[in-house]
């Protein structure tokens, strides 16, 4: 999860967004991404700083890592009708 202490509402090609910004520790990429995990570990990289913004449906629009040697900066669009589920439950 982004550990974010900096928010802000803004528009993103026309589509209302929220920036988050903050750090990510490379043990949290492990479970997300196991290849670039060991890629930055391999690098000796401990972590880097991430902008991401998030649409009214939840869904990541764009995103960009800095602080580290290979910067990424990606843009999603074309997104299909949002498909539909319930949350998991604690147990």
């Amino acid at each position: 999860m982004l550990a974010s202490d900096e928010h802000e509402y803004m528009e993103q090609d026309g589509v209302a967004t929220y920036q988050l910004s903050g750090r990510l520790g490379l043990a949290q990429i492990a479970s997300v991404d196991p290849r670039t995990h060991a890629s930055m570990k391999a690098k000796g990289v401990t972590g880097f700083g991430i902008d991401q913004w998030i649409g009214s449906r939840g869904r990541t629009l764009r995103f960009e890592l800095r602080g580290v040697e290979a910067a990424d900066k990606v843009t999603f669009s074309g997104f299909g009708p949002a498909e539909r589920f319930t949350a998991p439950t604690g147990g």
